[in-house]
């Protein structure tokens, strides 16, 4: 753009110039013809000289609208640029709004018709659907027991371990913590001694562990633990954080 000013501003320098001197060279004639002194060939050179500077009028006029009009064609250019960039960034936020939608999603964990299921059938179901909407490669849910108030291991999804789950109490691990403090915990950086994630290809360690408490009546009756190889984002703590409690509230009528 700089360099279109530029040419722009050369091109009137010029065309002032040859306004210039065609006025001095119209001048000249004049007086030359006035005072009589004017020769045949001096009048053929004037003449020469008038029509090459009238030609320099007009390719300097076409100079100048050609910059004028590459320039109004370079801010246009700048401008589509920016409203693409806009309509960009509103179509990005747009899908981002219509990818994580949490009332839908959790439409889509919850297991329908709870209501025929076991708590055990409700609780895998309900860690398969989170699997199907999240990263989630395994999970387990805890369940309360009211006589020991112990939590015991009830549903699992992709747990393939033959080494029995051992059982806590609030306060114990982080599964225990959460159930302490009623709060969820999204773990990025899982210890070394944590349990492993096995299939077909190996066992890996999870790189992601989200464990969130599930409350009824300001009680927690469970905790499910989630793991993944991708961390679990904010938009998902948000959904667990909502769908806690509607959890607890179905699992407490199931038997």
């Amino acid at each position: 753009m700089d360099l279109v000013k530029k040419y722009k501003y050369l091109a009137y320098t010029f065309l002032a110039l040859v306004v210039l001197v065609t006025f001095l060279l119209s001048n000249l004639l004049i007086n030359l013809i006035i005072n009589g002194i004017l020769h045949t060939y001096a009048i053929i050179y004037i003449i020469i000289n008038l029509i090459l500077n009238f030609s320099m009028f007009y390719l300097v006029f076409r100079l100048i609208q050609i910059a004028i009009e590459k320039e109004s064609a370079f801010d246009e250019i700048i401008r589509q640029k920016n409203a693409s960039i806009e309509d960009l960034e509103q179509v990005e936020t747009v899908a981002d709004i219509k990818e994580f939608n949490t009332d839908e999603i959790i439409q889509q964990i919850i297991p329908h018709s709870p209501q025929n299921l076991t708590k055990q059938q409700f609780c895998e179901k309900f860690l398969a659907n989170i699997a199907k909407s999240s990263s989630l490669v395994q999970g387990l849910i805890y369940l309360k027991n009211k006589e020991t108030s112990e939590f015991e291991a009830l549903g699992k999804y992709a747990y393939f371990s033959t080494d029995p789950i051992k059982p806590f109490y609030e306060g114990d691990s982080l599964p225990g913590q959460v159930a302490k403090d009623k709060k969820l915990i999204n773990v990025v950086e899982v210890p070394e001694n944590y349990f492993k994630i096995v299939s077909g290809l190996g066992q890996s360690k999870p790189r992601s562990i989200l464990i969130f408490p599930i409350i009824e009546k300001d009680e927690v009756i469970a905790v499910a633990e989630l793991a993944s190889f991708t961390p679990f984002s904010k938009d998902y703590e948000k959904l667990f954080e909502k769908i806690s409690t509607l959890a607890g509230k179905i699992i407490v009528k199931l038997k």
